[in-house]
Order: structure tokens, then sequence, then C-alpha cells
């Protein structure tokens, strides 16, 4: 009986020791968070997104040996323009009227990331979101890049929801940046 009691706890510890994988699935949506306000627009105003990067976000492994591989289920790209365009529009530019040749907007996501390392037993996760963005406006060619990052702690595995908001909340911040660049609004008016 004590044999038997004996392999059953060293049978859960090793299966503890071991981990557990998983897979969290995230949509990134980044939010605009612009003042409303009357400005406008001469010129048509092409916003384009693009990115060489995959839907895979990154991976989590904690200091008791959970790992979790993280992926996006959405097209970033896409919810990248329209929060963009979002933003734009709740700032008076009507970026689909206005004459020809259009203002052009191009946005490369550049990065989009979730890595950790381990600390004894906490685990210290780095998020990154940055963009990259060339507008073509007035005669003029005016380039940026747009970055944010956030460092978070924690001890066993964090809940995909809690994952999902952190990675918008940084992707939030990185678009308002875009749209808060006052050399952007003066190439846009």
């Amino acid at each position: 009986m004590l044999n038997k009691q004996l392999f059953l706890t060293l049978s859960l510890s090793t299966l503890l020791l071991a981990g557990c994988s998983t897979t969290h699935y995230i949509s990134i949506t980044p939010q605009e968070n612009v003042k409303t306000a009357t400005l406008s627009n001469e010129r048509v105003i092409d916003v384009t997104t693009s990115t060489k990067l995959t839907n895979a976000v990154g991976s989590i492994k904690t200091g008791i040996n959970e790992r979790a591989d993280i992926f996006t289920t959405n097209d970033v790209k896409q919810s990248v323009k329209e929060s963009v365009l979002s933003g734009l529009r709740k700032m008076g530019f009507t970026p689909d009227q206005g004459l020809m040749p259009a203002a052009d907007l191009q946005i490369e996501i550049t990065k989009m990331s979730y890595t950790t390392k381990v600390e004894t037993l906490k685990t210290v996760a780095t998020l990154e979101f940055e963009l990259k963005a060339t507008l073509a406006a007035k005669g003029q060619t005016y380039k940026a890049n747009y970055g944010s990052q956030k460092v978070r702690e924690y001890g066993t595995m964090p809940y995909q929801q809690a994952i999902q908001d952190d990675m918008n909340a940084l992707a939030s911040q990185t678009v308002n940046r875009l749209l808060s660049d006052p050399n952007i609004i003066a190439l846009l008016k």
C-alpha cells in the first residue's frame, strides 16, 4: 500500500514537473482614442497596411514549466487599418472624399511579440507592438516609427483573455501615437 501511494505521488509530481502545454488564440483589434475634432482634408486619404509577420505572436514559459504558444485569429492588418480610418474620421477627416491624387498613408506592422523569461519562479513577459508609417502628401514624404512596450510579471500562466487585453492595449497605444503625430495631421489637412 505504501509503495502504491509513493508511486502515485511520484507520478503526479512528474506530471506537474512536465508542465502543461497549451495554445492561446487572441484577436488583436486596436481601439483608437482620439479627441473629436473638426479637421478636414483636401485630398482623398488612402490608407494601406502591410506586414511580413505571421500570426504567431510568441510563447510563454512559466517558472513552473507551463507552456503556451500565442497566435492571432484575425487579420491584424485589417484591424489596424480600420482603427486608423476610424480615428481619422473622428478627428473630422473624410478619407474617401477629396481631390486626387490621394494622400498615401502606408502603415507596416513591424513587430507584434510576446516573449517571456523566467526569473526564479517569477515569469517576466515583454510585450511589443510597432508600426512604421510612410505618408506621401503635399509633395512631401514623411516617415516615422511608433512603438509600445509593456512588461508583465506573474507566477502562473496568464489567462488567454488577459493576454488578449494586454496586446490590444499595446496595439491601441501604438495606433494612437500615429494618429496624434502632428506631422501626420499637418500633411493630411
